[in-house]
């Protein structure tokens, strides 16, 4: 009845491997969650269909971003996300259009909306690619002489 069974051995080192399996899987788990995406593009969409003069900032919990046309990715520690934006954005990430997204005046840059207009489509087709995120996400719709974008940076 006390005896030891031969397969004893095995159970136990079974056991240890799939402790030893499971401890693996947990370490390597993400420390955080990913950062939200979707409600980054939320906010984009919002103040794109919202009338022109509407800004709306959040903040990002991420370490690196990409925009497109119609897509936000954001990178952290926690993982990747990425969401498609409803309405055509424009990345204001540097130069004249960031101003603009900063409140300042678009004919004070921009010679006339045609200005504007092709300095967007220089912007949407800019390098995509992962750059360093701001701490907070400005969004603005701007609209100046037929010419209507939203500006995100």
């Amino acid at each position: 009845m006390f005896d030891t069974h031969v397969d004893t051995l095995y159970v136990w080192v079974a056991l240890g491997t799939v402790s030893v399996a499971v401890f693996g899987v947990v370490v390597s788990l993400p420390a955080s969650a990913p950062p939200d995406a979707t409600a980054t593009a939320a906010t984009v969409d919002e103040v794109a269909t919202s009338p022109a003069g509407s800004v709306a900032t959040r903040e990002l919990d991420a370490v690196e971003w990409s925009l497109s046309d119609r897509e936000i990715g954001l990178r952290s520690g926690g993982g990747v996300a990425h969401a498609t934006v409803l309405e055509p954005f424009v990345p204001a990430l540097d130069g004249r259009l960031a101003a603009v997204l900063e409140g300042r005046r678009p004919s004070r840059y921009f010679g006339s909306p045609t200005g504007l207009r092709r300095a967007a489509e220089r912007a949407r087709t800019a390098d995509t690619g992962w750059r360093p995120a701001p701490e907070r996400l400005t969004v603005r719709h701007v609209a100046w002489g037929g010419v209507d974008v939203t500006l995100v940076g």
